[in-house]
């Protein structure tokens, strides 16, 4: 898999002239309507905000799969990675958040990056628009891969579970602490979501290493 992702990887950067970096500049001031707030001090994997009854839920369990390598499984990884070439979805994330309260009323998907010195690593090339597919849950037997979480994507699709657009294009040159909200999504005490690279566009690869400052996140109300 991982020699594959590689070929794949160059074949990207190669034949379609991958730069963020241009990206950055044009699509800029579309995108800096959704900043809404600025990072807020952390305190351990949930993290207290100015409301007494909201929490949010930091570093979630990600799982790397690939549809060009179905049964591909491994164990648990920390950072967003996503890729898309052509019409190929080359590495998608599973993504699992717990300890959501029985009596969450509202579920807010965020992705956040901390101010320049206190970044993880986190590249964007050519497009960066994602798909969050919420789904129902992980195989009940069998390993997190494609070939097992297929039926369950497709289970979710045709149920209308929340679809949302988390948008990273143009993000990586601004050196300020941001929060951006993608949307909300059915309340659950675990959350599974399927994320890859949204097919509606072209190529694109997204990195984001994750911490309590960087990353994806759920905001519980």
């Amino acid at each position: 898999l991982h020699k594959e992702y590689r070929r794949q990887r160059q074949m990207c950067i190669r034949d379609r002239a991958i730069s963020h970096v241009s990206l950055a500049a044009n699509k800029m001031h579309r995108f800096i309507q959704i900043v809404l707030i600025t990072c807020l001090a952390l305190t351990g994997e949930a993290r207290p905000l100015s409301r007494s009854d909201s929490i949010i839920i930091v570093e979630p369990t990600m799982y790397q799969i690939s549809p060009i390598s179905p049964s591909h499984s491994a164990g648990p990884v920390s950072q967003l990675e996503v890729m898309r070439c052509g019409d190929v979805s080359v590495l998608e994330n599973i993504v699992v958040f717990e300890g959501i309260p029985s009596n969450a009323k509202t579920c807010e998907l965020r992705w956040e990056q901390a101010a320049k010195a206190e970044r993880t690593e986190f590249a964007v090339a050519r497009n960066g628009l994602l798909a969050a597919q919420q789904i129902s849950g992980l195989p009940e037997e069998g390993y997190v891969n494609w070939g097992n979480i297929r039926p369950i994507v497709e289970d979710a699709v045709e149920q209308g579970l929340p679809l949302l657009h988390p948008e990273t294009t143009g993000w990586v040159a601004i050196e300020t602490p941001e929060v951006h909200i993608a949307g909300y999504i059915d309340c659950a005490e675990t959350i599974y979501l399927r994320i890859q690279v949204d097919d509606r566009d072209t190529d694109g690869v997204v990195y984001l290493g994750q911490d309590g400052h960087n990353g994806l996140t759920l905001q519980v109300r």
